[in-house]
């Protein structure tokens, strides 16, 4: 599902959270920021930070999302995910400026903001819905519920062997894997971790659930691609060395021989707004740095 009516058309938000990069400089952005919700009478909200401008009201982040009509990252792609994992549960749309180093998600760079944040206030954006997944890990001790709009990645940890896994998909084995690890990715994390392990590129808007395998020792080494409705089951095999699980990027635990994953899609999407600018495509060029062969020479377009 690709939501593209605008949100905010006749009004303007009237409360707003900001999620800072931890170490990058956001100064200048923060100006643009703090300039923009005094002039519009924006209650703004945020994480405590030396950084927040005074007039700014702090809270946790359990509370960032909750009452807000959007949500501001500025940071890189860690940063939006993180904002997307405090913004989906609450319905809660992000709008992403890149002060990190890829920013692939981001909508806009720091230059752009103001502008950004006028159409912002006149509902002159769209909101893409981004298919998120919802995991249980299933042991003998506990049912741990996770979450990723990136990955759910399970890798070996060094010096502890290799991981064997089996996948399934709806209770009907799929195959077995020997190697470092498996992804399970969405199709806005196939341009991460899924991409480099040798994965598709597919478009954000694609509802699929994605399985990648990293360096696998045998003759299947292709991804699947499952449909939104299915579930995928990965067992960690009984001779398994034991591996982490990883949730876009943030170590989450540790898993041993005869634990179990089951990935779905989640009922709770991520939402992204996005304001007319280069398209999925057109930033995948840009940030993935793809050259035209040589062979096209002159001609080439």
């Amino acid at each position: 599902m690709h939501a593209t009516a605008p949100l905010g058309a006749t009004s303007p938000p009237r409360r707003v959270s900001l999620v800072l990069h931890s170490r990058r400089d956001v100064t200048k952005a923060v100006e643009y920021v703090a300039q923009w919700v005094r002039t519009a009478g924006i209650e703004l909200a945020g994480l405590d930070d030396l950084r927040l401008f005074s007039g700014a009201r702090r809270c946790n982040e359990d509370e960032l999302a909750h009452g807000c009509d959007l949500v501001l990252a500025l940071g890189g792609d860690g940063t939006m995910l993180g904002a997307l994992r405090q913004a989906a549960p609450a319905g809660v749309p992000v709008l992403g400026v890149n002060v990190g180093r890829f920013g692939f998600l981001a909508e806009v760079d720091p230059p752009e903001l103001p502008n950004a944040l006028t159409a912002v206030t006149a509902g002159a954006f769209t909101v893409e819905t981004r298919l998120a997944l919802d995991g249980r890990v299933l042991s003998s001790a506990d049912t741990v519920s996770v979450r990723a709009s990136n990955d759910l990645v399970l890798g070996r940890i060094p010096g502890r062997g290799q991981a064997e896994f089996a996948a399934s998909v709806d209770g009907e084995l799929f195959t077995r894997y020997v190697g470092d690890g498996l992804i399970v990715s969405t199709p806005t994390g196939s341009t991460a971790y899924s991409l480099s392990a040798g994965g598709p590129i597919v478009s954000p808007t694609t509802h699929a659930i994605l399985l990648t395998a990293i360096a696998p020792h045998g003759v299947f080494d292709r991804s699947l691609v499952l449909a939104p409705a299915e579930t995928l089951r990965i067992d960690l095999l009984e001779n398994s060395a034991p591996v982490v699980i990883e949730c876009d990027g943030r170590r989450h635990s540790d898993v041993s021989a005869g634990d179990s994953l089951d990935v779905s899609t989640s009922s709770q999407p991520g939402l992204l707004i996005r304001l007319g600018g280069p398209s999925f495509y057109g930033r995948a060029r840009r940030k993935l740095q793809l050259v035209d062969p040589l062979v096209l020479g002159a001609t080439g377009r």
